[in-house]
């Protein structure tokens, strides 16, 4: 190891560095599954108008469908399933978010910001989990 490798090894700087290219690739993904999930989640609910319109409109959503209500709404083309799916994907892009921040937090070793982030993930389910009951 040369001179100056072993005094930023000992002076912790390679871990500063690892820590810091750590952080900046779990922004960027954070970045990402904002960015693209939004988008999907728009592209998908487009789909769901333009279906509607080709088929002669559409009278209104239905309420609280299942998942596999869903599912099988989305796999038979109908518009009101596949706009409800993108309406699905837009909310649970925020959770996505949270989960990578969980990751990326792993990722640094930083305890204290991943239970803030657990916190913060049990919230946004257990309200999902209530807002289905």
């Amino acid at each position: 190891m040369q001179p100056l490798l072993k005094k930023a090894a000992r002076n912790g700087t390679i871990n500063r560095m690892d820590k810091q290219q750590t952080e900046e690739k779990a922004q960027t993904a954070i970045a990402a599954v904002l960015r693209y999930g939004s988008l999907l989640s728009a592209l998908v609910m487009a789909a769901g108008v333009g279906l509607a319109l080709l088929r002669g409109g559409v009278t209104a959503l239905s309420s609280k469908s299942s998942a596999g209500a869903l599912l099988g709404q989305v796999l038979m083309r109908d518009p009101l399933g596949v706009t409800e799916l993108g309406i699905l994907l837009l909310l649970l892009t925020p959770v996505f978010r949270v989960v990578i921040a969980v990751i990326g937090f792993s990722a640094e070793r930083d305890t204290k910001y991943v239970l803030v982030a657990l916190g913060v993930l049990a919230v946004m389910l257990s309200s999902i989990g209530y807002a289905l009951r």
